[in-house]
């Protein structure tokens, strides 16, 4: 019965409470994304936990330029920390037509309820934003995550105060540079594509357009566009020019959360001047305990794989 129930439920619902939270785990921690590109003004930010998940990079983005966006999937033994963002309703749909899908399409982000412990003591029912077909060019060429995202991750958990050892954590995980001759190139790329599939993706925008589907044509397109950009770089062999994916979970428990909520909430008002800007800073063991040995073997993991693939 309960099977039933849940594939008849629709993936995008079409009504929302008046107010809702968001768990926001990738470039919306940064408040000059969520409140300056997407002008939502949330009416609380809390930091939280979601166990039983874990961070990803597997949604296709532009190659070589902003490679992968971060998504979830669930890992019993992981957990993420980030922020739950409570909007209107309105807002919320607001940031679903501003994601990736435009909140219509199945192959981007779909809006999931999930239980998440907020920093505060709290068990806060909110919507996650979850892709649930990965890209299969992103696992083919590898990609990383770019320099650019993968610090707004990084300075979001920093002006949320999030927990240190997480911060660690998003410091710890690898990411390349934008070039500027492949991003020319892709440029031109982008271009050539617009023109030679403007006989077929013209009309489909038309249609979209006249029947009010507006985030149904950013969808179409962004999607063709980007396909057919990633179906070049495998045509001209350009896997070799991508850096090894990786994405390490971060270990449940690693914060004492429910253990230890007192120590735990001391831990969080570290002063934001005191935190490490990059990988090479985190050598501190003054903010680990002797329990978080798995995050401190995964930290040389990662740093070890990141000396790897930067030679």
């Amino acid at each position: 019965m309960s099977k039933s129930n849940s594939t008849s439920e629709p993936l995008f619902p079409s009504s929302y409470p008046e107010y809702v939270y968001n768990f926001a785990y990738g470039a919306n921690l940064q408040p000059k994304v969520l409140s300056g590109r997407r002008k939502i003004q949330p009416i609380e930010s809390i930091p939280g936990i979601l166990e039983g998940w874990q961070l990803m990079f597997d949604l296709r983005g532009i190659p070589a330029v902003e490679p992968c966006f971060g998504n979830i999937k669930e890992n019993p033994d992981a957990e993420i920390h980030g922020v739950l963002h409570k909007m209107t309703s309105k807002e919320f749909k607001h940031l679903l037509a501003t994601e990736g899908g435009s909140g219509v399409d199945k192959n981007g982000y779909i809006p999931k309820k999930v239980n998440v412990h907020a920093y505060d003591g709290r068990i806060i029912e909110a919507y996650v934003l979850v892709v649930q077909q990965t890209s299969s060019a992103i696992l083919y060429h590898h990609a990383l995550p770019s320099n650019r995202y993968i610090g707004l991750l990084r300075s979001g958990a920093i002006h949320h105060k999030i927990h240190p050892l997480y911060i660690e954590y998003l410091q710890s995980l690898p990411s390349i540079e934008h070039k500027k001759p492949v991003m020319l190139l892709i440029i031109i790329e982008i271009l050539i594509l617009i023109m030679l599939f403007a006989p077929f993706w013209i009309p489909v925008i038309i249609y979209y357009l006249c029947t009010r589907q507006t985030a149904h044509a950013r969808a179409f397109f962004f999607t063709l566009i980007v396909t057919n950009l990633w179906c070049i770089y495998r045509l001209l062999g350009r896997k070799s020019a991508l850096q090894p994916y990786y994405s390490a979970p971060f270990p449940r428990g690693s914060t004492r959360f429910k253990e230890n909520t007192e120590t735990f909430r001391d831990e969080v008002q570290t002063d934001e001047q005191t935190l490490p800007d990059t990988v090479s800073d985190i050598s501190s063991e003054s903010i680990l305990s002797p329990t978080s040995s798995p995050l401190i073997k995964q930290r040389k993991t990662n740093q070890s794989v990141l000396e790897e693939v930067q030679q």
